[in-house]
Order: structure tokens, then C-alpha cells, then sequence
């Protein structure tokens, strides 16, 4: 049967209801695109049928079915893609969806069904309005159609008046969560929560909204412009499920936050309500701030020659583990060199947490640049930090050949600066030196490192690397600490360990630095015990030898801003030392001790103190203990207070090589080779190092190199090599002893000998007459000699006598050979 004849039925049984039925639906049009004409019309039926009852009555608090028929009585086809159904306080769909999808094509003539659940709830209101959407083979057009549900039976008025008030149909709402939310800073916090009508009475229009500006210390971030949750209806026994999702601020602290939730809903008859309940979260916070620094720097190339171009790279990192936003680096121009491009600046959208990036500068060394180490200076910033963070990196230019016979670099640490008052635990702090190079040459390759506690973090880059420092040149240094929040109230040592070359040496030194750090569990009283610290000291000479008087230095400080002290003892303890001599350093004409009768707060008091270092000391950087006892006032109290600093002293031994004179095996011949010994000893205490001998001078000397080694005190060898002369005559070598002491100084000392050396001339052989084989009658031009006339058993003695001189000197010289194997074996 087509769908034409179901048409012409339906009417049928639409005129039936009107004359007998009280379940049709009567429809008022009211579509914009819908009207009658020429074309025809859109005409929305709907019919009502109750789902529970058997006749067609269709009461309070029951759901009916709600048949809509979408008739086509226009001249084209239409497309059906969705219906909407006006808000009503009778009726209501049963899923709470009021706008649902209808994908049906209806022809021309031709009409199209679909059935729908309602819910009824008791009102007299009997109209509900529908609008549907479609098109006709243009853009989408909206049908509207009001129609009447008479079947209904609504609820009896309380009350013999005949009114009621509406405000006591008041539903009652709950909200349940199975767990407190948690969430993590920077992310996303979910709470998840159920919303359960506990009464009889339908609520409308349920928003959900978080009051924001209520909480205290607010973690969230507003990111949309609407950040509550609606539910259209929620009916008796129907818990309706919703999800509230907020940013957590990146930045939000460890802790539980409440939540206000300001809860909003209508009653059938639209009465408004409003409650507001409260709820938990739990937020962590495991985020490190963003922190730039530079983990290394370096040219291409190495050395730059003026006028040249090179790059220089910066390995930036972010320590922390939230990202740095809007990184920008620029580069200070010192005026020593030239930015190509012009390109100063460099940004970053973002450089993610413990990630790292290269950034690179193009430049060119200007023309007239002497030879030196120049610096090149960038300031990096983002969008959380509080002000600009500076790294330097050192260029070492080449202005032209140059060619040092003798190398003299000296680095010391001068204008050392610690924090002079007590640095809380958990908080950052800098310190920061120069390196003066007070030699006559340049120091090259000077690395200086920081070592500290386990309880003193580096912030900063722990190693520093200087490409050269000129003689005279001071470079500054810093480095930056975090002290944990875990540390104790004590001063703790920071060791600079300075490394750098002195031509081909090797130097290391040391420098300590004390820190005072107060823990954050004694805040509240910090101060109260005033607190003395050294805060600078020095040695002249700055590296003490072993067996004499050096000068100590020493600046202490009252880290206090409100107590002074009185009656201040000083002692210096060493600990280390031998069973011979004693303590490694001793006062001269003096006691350990100090005496400060007082000192105000934050003011310094500078001693000094001549003291002998113990010839047998061993070459290292000894620490000294620094005790303190004063006494300061306190509530009309005089109280005293004990406690300790530490700092080190350098050591080093004298090395002290002696040598015997050379002894040069003769004759000497032209062309063969010449012996030569000597014996040596150390008579130092310490060991020498990579100790080696060789011969210099006007002859063959390839064969001459002994390399000893490592070289311990109390040892002697000797030393055995030939040379071969080159050319008759008075020839003067020198015997050249070198080695690095236990600071890394070389040394080479020097011993001159002589050789005479002759040409050699050919064997005469008395069997041949005439003097050589082939020639009868000997020389042209000369007589032959009389037999009588050649001294042959004289020639013969002393020919014979040099013979065993050498072989006597072969045989010595194996018999040390052999012994000399013997040792290295037994060292071995």
C-alpha cells in the first residue's frame, strides 16, 4: 500500500477522533517557510497515547507516547533533518533530549511518522510547540506548529481555596562523588558527580557553578568563558551523571581546596531555587619552576684571528621541569667584535621542561684586536622570571705570532664574595671570585671547579672553562648554590679547585670558601645567637712551603644585624700532622689564639698570624679548624655560644734533585760512540714526576733519552747513554734533568760536560811492506822507511792498552745495565 493511500487513511482516522476520540492533537501552524499558497504547505500532527493505562487518559507522573506526522502538501520534495521541541512545564521527553535528529525525505503529497517518549507531569498546560528542520533543495528552512494535548489529567489543587503555593513543590537534590578528585599542577582536575532528585517533584534547568572567587588562594586557571554544567530535567530516582573539569594552575600549591559549587533549579511551575554545597579537591604540586642556564659555550674556531669570522654556540638548558615560555637570549656587544645579520635577539616560543637548545651568533673580530681573551656576554630571560639571568664565555684571539721562551703564569683568587649573613635553608645564593693571572705570561685552558656539600645544590654550571688569561688579566667568576631544605644550621665549605697550563705545565689549586646556612626549623629565631664567620683569609705566599714561615690573613665577620659579642676566643686547630714534628703549621712567637674584645653586628675584625709549616709536611691542601667562644646578651643575659668554621691551606714541598758531575768515557773518535754517567738522587720528600734525562748539544744524541718516571723520595739511579760526535774538536753538551713536582710546577736542571774528540785515523799493518797492501814500493815520491825506523812493540802496547780501557769500560757499563734490569723487575 503507498504511502499516498496511508494518507488518505490517516485523515480518515483523523476525522474519526474529532468526532469520537479525546487523544487527538490538535495543530496550530505557525512555520515561516511552511505557509499556505500556491505551492501548498508543511503540516506537523501529533497524537498522544498513554503507555500504562489501558484506556487513553493519560495521568500524572506517566509517560506517553507522542506520535508526530510531517505532512508534504507542497509541489517539491523535502529533506527532514532534525526536530526540536519547545520548553514546557506539562510535558518533557523522557531522555531530557529536546532537540533530536530526523533524517527521513518526504516526497511531494507524501507525509512521514516518528514516535517519541514524554513524561507528564500533572499541569494544566496542554500546548507544546514543535519545530522541525528541513530543505527543499535550497539552504535549511525551520517549520514551527503548536499542538494540543487534550488526554491529559492534571493533578488536583491542594487545599479546599482552590490555590496552592507552587514554592513548596521544592525538589530536593543531592550530590554524591565516590572519592576526593586529584589532580596534579598544570594539568587537569576531574570531578566527576552524580546528581540524584530525592523527592517527587521534577527539578528544571539544573546549573552547576563553581565559585571561583570564593576560594581561598584560587589553583584553578579560567580558561572558557562559561565554566558551569546545565541539565535540562532531573525526575524523581533518576541520578543524572556529570563531569566538572578545571585547569590547575601550573603554579598551585600542594594542598586541599574547597570548592564551592552554587547549585540553581526550577520546580514544575518555575519557581527558582538556589543552594550552594561544598566540595574537596586535593591538588600536588611536583612542578619545578622554569630556569635557564648554560651547560657549556664554545667558538668555531678555537682561536679567532682579527678580522675574522667565526661563531660562537650556547648550550641553554631548562633545569626546571615546567617549560620556559617566551624565551628570549641577547647578546651584549662589547665592542670587540661585530654581529653579522644584526641579529641581537633570539626568541623562543618555548623550551620545554629539562630540554635544551643551541642557540648560535654569527660574528666577526674586528681589525686592530690585540692578542687576549675577550668576553661575550648573553642575558637570557622568560616569561616567569623576575629579571634577565647574565652568562659569559671567554673568546681567546690571536693577534699575531708570538713565541714565549719562558712561561711565568700565576693564577690566584682574589675579592672572594659569600654571603656575610646566614643564607635560610631552601634558598639560593652566589658566590663569586676573580682569577688573577699575577705571572708575566698567559695562563692557557683554565678550568675552575666548584665543590660543595650534599646539602649546598649548584644552581648554575659547576665547571667554568677559560680559554686564556692574560698576565695581569682578572676575570670574574660566580657560581650560584641552592642550600636543601633538609640542611642543618652550620657553615659548610665550598671548594674552587683552579686548573690551568703554564706553557706545558700542568698547575692545580685550591680555594676554600665557608657558607653559613640557617635551617628554616630555627626561622623564627634566626638571629637571636649571633653568628661569626670567616669571611675572607689569604696566605703569603699564597703557596706555602714546607719548612717555612708564611703569613695568615684571616677577616671575621658578625653575620648578626642585632647582637654584637664579647670576650671572642679564637682557636686554630690542625689535626693532621706527624709523630716526628707535631701539628703541620705552628705560630712563631705567638699563640693559636685570637682575642676580639668585641664586635658589633654585621661589623669585621682582620688578624693575622706568622706560623712555620713542618719540613716533613706532605704537599696537599691541609684544613683548618676555626674555633669560636664568645659570650652576647640576651634578655639582660649574658650568654656564651660555642661553634667552628673550616678553611684550607695549600702545601707544597720543595723538590730537590741532586745529580753528580758527567763523566765522559775516553778517547773520543769522530763518528763512534762516547759513553756517558752520572748519578742522581732525591734528597726531597716528596716524589718527582715524570722525571726524564737526556743529553743537548753538538753531537748525535738520538740514543741519550732515559725516561725514569715517577721518581720517590730517598731513590737514586744513575744514568748511562752514548753520543756520537759529529766533527773533531772541543764539543759542549749539557746533561738536562726534568720533572713536575707534586703542584704540577716543572723543573729542569742542567749539567755541563765536554767532549775532545779526535778524527781516527787508519791502521797501519807492518806485514805489508811499504805501508798497505797494493803498493809495491810504497808512495810514489818517498823512500821506504827502514824496518829499523817504525816503533812497532810501542805502537802495539798502547794500542793494546786502549783496547782494554775499553773493554773494561764495556764490561762496567753491562754489569749496571744488568743490575738496573734487576730493579725494574723487582719494581714490577
Amino acid at each position: 500500500m503507498s504511502k499516498r493511500l496511508n494518507g488518505i487513511l490517516l485523515v480518515i482516522m483523523v476525522l474519526t477522533m474529532l468526532l469520537g476520540a479525546n487523544n487527538f492533537v490538535f495543530a496550530d501552524e505557525s512555520g515561516e517557510s511552511g505557509g499556505t499558497g500556491d505551492e501548498g504547505s508543511i503540516e506537523i500532527i501529533g497524537v498522544a497515547t498513554p503507555i500504562r493505562n489501558t484506556g487513553n487518559i493519560i495521568h500524572e507522573d506517566h509517560e506517553f507516547i507522542l506520535k508526530i506526522t510531517v505532512r508534504n502538501d507542497t509541489n517539491k520534495d523535502i529533506t527532514l533533518s532534525k526536530i526540536k521541541f519547545g520548553d514546557n512545564v506539562s510535558f518533557s521527553p523522557s531522555d531530557n533530549e529536546w532537540e533530536k535528529t530526523w533524517k527521513e525525505i518526504i516526497n511531494a503529497g507524501d507525509y512521514g511518522e516518528r514516535e517519541f517518549v514524554f513524561f507528564y507531569g500533572g499541569l494544566t498546560i496542554r500546548d507544546l510547540e514543535v519545530t522541525i528542520t528541513y530543505s527543499d533543495g535550497g539552504a535549511e528552512k525551520e517549520h514551527t506548529d503548536t499542538i494540543y494535548i487534550n488526554n491529559i489529567q492534571p493533578r488536583e489543587p491542594s487545599g479546599g481555596s482552590g490555590s496552592s503555593d507552587p514554592s513548596k513543590y521544592k525538589p530536593v537534590l543531592a550530590l554524591y562523588s565516590a572519592a576526593i578528585p586529584e589532580g596534579k599542577s598544570g594539568g587537569i582536575l576531574n570531578i566527576p558527580l552524580t546528581i540524584t532528585n530525592y523527592t517527587d517533584y521534577e527539578a528544571r534547568r539544573v546549573r552547576i557553578t563553581p565559585l571561583f572567587a570564593d576560594i581561598q588562594d584560587n589553583p584553578f586557571v579560567i580558561d572558557r568563558m562559561m565554566v558551569y554544567e546545565e541539565v535540562a530535567r532531573i525526575n524523581k530516582q533518576k541520578p543524572v551523571n556529570i563531569n566538572l573539569q578545571f585547569t590547575i594552575d601550573k603554579n598551585a600549591k600542594t594542598g586541599t581546596y574547597t570548592i564551592p559549587l552554587k547549585l540553581t533549579y526550577k520546580n514544575i511551575y518555575g519557581v527558582d531555587f538556589e543552594e550552594t554545597i561544598e566540595v574537596f579537591v586535593k591538588i600536588t604540586n611536583t612542578n619545578i619552576p622554569a630556569q635557564l642556564v648554560v651547560m657549556s659555550a664554545s667558538s668555531n674556531p678555537s682561536v679567532v684571528q682579527p678580522e675574522q669570522e667565526f661563531t660562537v654556540t650556547f648550550d641553554l638548558w631548562n633545569t626546571g621541569t615546567l617549560a620556559a615560555e617566551n624565551v628570549t637570549v641577547d647578546i651584549e656587544n662589547a665592542g670587540e667584535f661585530h654581529v653579522r645579520n644584526n641579529i641581537t635577539k633570539q626568541y623562543f616560543f618555548e623550551l620545554g621542561g629539562l630540554k635544551n637548545t643551541d642557540v648560535t651568533y654569527r660574528l666577526k673580530s674586528k681589525k686592530d684586536l690585540e692578542t687576549g681573551t675577550y668576553p661575550i656576554t648573553i642575558s637570557l630571560s622568560h616569561k616567569d622570571a623576575a629579571s634577565p639571568e647574565t652568562y659569559t664565555m671567554y673568546v681567546y684571539v690571536e693577534g699575531g705570532e708570538e713565541e714565549e721562551e719562558k712561561h711565568d703564569a700565576d693564577i690566584i683568587t682574589e675579592n672572594i664574595t659569600a654571603p656575610k649573613e646566614a643564607v635560610l635553608a631552601g634558598q639560593p645564593f652566589t658566590v663569586s671570585m676573580a682569577l688573577k693571572n699575577t705571572g708575566t705570561t698567559a695562563a692557557e685552558n683554565v678550568k675552575i671547579t666548584v665543590e660543595s656539600d650534599d646539602k649546598i645544590l649548584p644552581q648554575s654550571l659547576n665547571v667554568m672553562t677559560i680559554n686564556k688569561i692574560e698576565a695581569g688579566e682578572s676575570v670574574p667568576v660566580a657560581f650560584s648554590f641552592l642550600a636543601a631544605k633538609e640542611s642543618e644550621s652550620r657553615s659548610y665549605p665550598i671548594k674552587a679547585v683552579i686548573e690551568y697550563k703554564n706553557g706545558d705545565e700542568s698547575v692545580r689549586k685550591e680555594q676554600y670558601v665557608g657558607v653559613l646556612v640557617e635551617s628554616t626549623e630555627k626561622k623564627t629565631t634566626l638571629n637571636t645567637v649571633p653568628k661569626i664567620i670567616i669571611s675572607e683569609y689569604s696566605t703569603e705566599p699564597g703557596m706555602v712551603n714546607a719548612g717555612e714561615n708564611f703569613t695568615l690573613r684571616m677577616k671575621f665577620l658578625n653575620t648578626s644585624k642585632l647582637k654584637s659579642v664579647q670576650n671572642m676566643k679564637i682557636t686554630l686547630v690542625v689535626d693532621e700532622g706527624s709523630e716526628e714534628t707535631g701539628s703541620v703549621f705552628t705560630p712563631v712567637q705567638s699563640s693559636n689564639t685570637f682575642y676580639i674584645d668585641n664586635l658589633e653586628p654585621g661589623e669585621t675584625s682582620e688578624k693575622e698570624m706568622v706560623m712555620y709549616t713542618i719540613p716533613d709536611a706532605k704537599a696537599k691542601t691541609y684544613v683548618v679548624k676555626t674555633l669560636f667562644e664568645y659570650e652576647y646578651e640576651e634578655q639582660d643575659q649574658i650568654k656564651q655560644f660555642n661553634m667552628q668554621d673550616v678553611f684550607g691551606i695549600p702545601v707544597v714541598q720543595p723538590a730537590k734533585l741532586e745529580t753528580t758531575d758527567v763523566i765522559v768515557s775516553e778517547p773520543a773518535f769522530v763518528g763512534e760512540p762516547v759513553y756517558l754517567m752520572a748519578e742522581f738522587y732525591n734528597m726531597g720528600k716528596v716524589t718527582l714526576y715524570n722525571l726524564m734525562v737526556k743529553a743537548e748539544g753538538d753531537f748525535d744524541a738520538k740514543e741519550s733519552n732515559y725516561f725514569v718516571g715517577n721518581f720517590e723520595m730517598g731513590r737514586s739511579d744513575y744514568y748511562e747513554a752514548p753520543v756520537t760526535p759529529l766533527q773533531p774538536g772541543e764539543l759542549h753538551g749539557v746533561l738536562v734533568f726534568t720533572f713536575e713536582d707534586a703542584a704540577g710546577k716543572s723543573h729542569r736542571i742542567e749539567r755541563e760536560f765536554t767532549i775532545n774528540a779526535v778524527q781516527s785515523e787508519p791502521v797501519m799493518n807492518p806485514n805489508f811492506p811499504g805501508g798497505f797492501p797494493g803498493m809495491d814500493g810504497g808512495i810514489p815520491g818517498m823512500e821506504r822507511p827502514q824496518k829499523s825506523g817504525f816503533p812497532v812493540i810501542p805502537v802495539a802496547i798502547g794500542g793494546g792498552a786502549v783496547v782494554v780501557v775499553v773493554v773494561v769500560l764495556i764490561i762496567i757499563l753491562k754489569k749496571r745495565k744488568k743490575k738496573k734490569e734487576m730493579i725494574l723487575d723487582e719494581d714490577i
